[in-house]
């Protein structure tokens, strides 16, 4: 295993910020993560959770190379905790495949909801301020690009498909559930204490986050938990609107062309 992994470790100079590589494979993977979402908006259910349960799989593969990758090759000083697999923008790789076997929507569409606000915030998020996705080894790069734009792809997937945004009071299940979530990466935080820093709010590890590090070096843990979820939440609910707003002058259009 380890010879395989350290086969894979291919060195590239780390991209920079808004340089070509950047910008290049941004537009790129963004085309067809458009594309895709497009093509898969008439899905039906159980076509639906062949969509998600595929996605999930290919997270969880992306999700345990990269593990066993930071455990036998390059460790950056983390190991296994310091990837430890309960961050914001690996949740979608449980929620997917909860979704793909539970056949109950009014659950899943807690679950859609905040796919679409917060996750796909996530994954925009990603790209827009890049260094937590730019390496200097080319499988790292490739899957941290290629896991934001999943959540991306999730997030329009179920907003074109029409499983999202339908009505405005919709947008607090989703946010429900990230408090939850929240309270999950919490209790991890004080369970395994210094070792991790799931969501960024640990107690005990300063954020890496470009500001919110410096907040937390200046006003301590909980001000910088209170702050980036209050940042989360206003974000998520931003894009949510955005996405109401064309949902409804969509059904507008729709009632004035029949």
């Amino acid at each position: 295993m380890k010879e395989f992994l350290e086969q894979t470790a291919w060195a590239m100079e780390k991209p920079a910020p808004y340089g070509i590589f950047h910008i290049t494979f941004t537009l790129i993977l963004l085309a067809l993560t458009i594309l895709g979402a497009y093509l898969l908006r008439n899905t039906n259910d159980k076509q639906n959770r062949i969509v998600l349960g595929t996605v999930s799989a290919v997270l969880l593969i992306f999700e345990v190379y990269k593990i066993l990758f930071h455990i036998h090759v390059e460790s950056y000083g983390w190991g296994f905790w310091g990837v430890f697999p309960f961050q914001l923008c690996s949740v979608p790789m449980y929620l997917c495949m909860f979704c793909a076997f539970c056949k109950n929507e009014k659950i899943n569409s807690w679950l859609y909801e905040f796919m679409f606000s917060v996750n796909m915030f996530g994954g925009i998020m990603a790209f827009l301020e890049p260094s937590g996705i730019q390496h200097p080894i080319i499988t790292l790069t490739a899957h941290a690009y290629i896991w934001h734009m999943l959540l991306i792809f999730i997030g329009l997937y179920l907003y074109l498909s029409k499983r999202v945004c339908k009505e405005r009071r919709a947008y607090f299940k989703g946010i429900i559930v990230y408090y939850i979530a929240c309270v999950v990466a919490q209790s991890f935080n004080l369970i395994f204490g210094d070792k991790v820093n799931c969501f960024y709010i640990s107690p005990y590890v300063r954020s890496p986050l470009a500001v919110f590090k410096d907040i937390y070096a200046a006003c301590g843990w909980f001000v910088n938990m209170f702050l980036l979820m209050l940042g989360i939440t206003i974000a998520s609910g931003l894009i949510y609107a955005i996405g109401y707003y064309f949902r409804v002058k969509a059904g507008k259009k729709e009632k004035v062309s029949v």
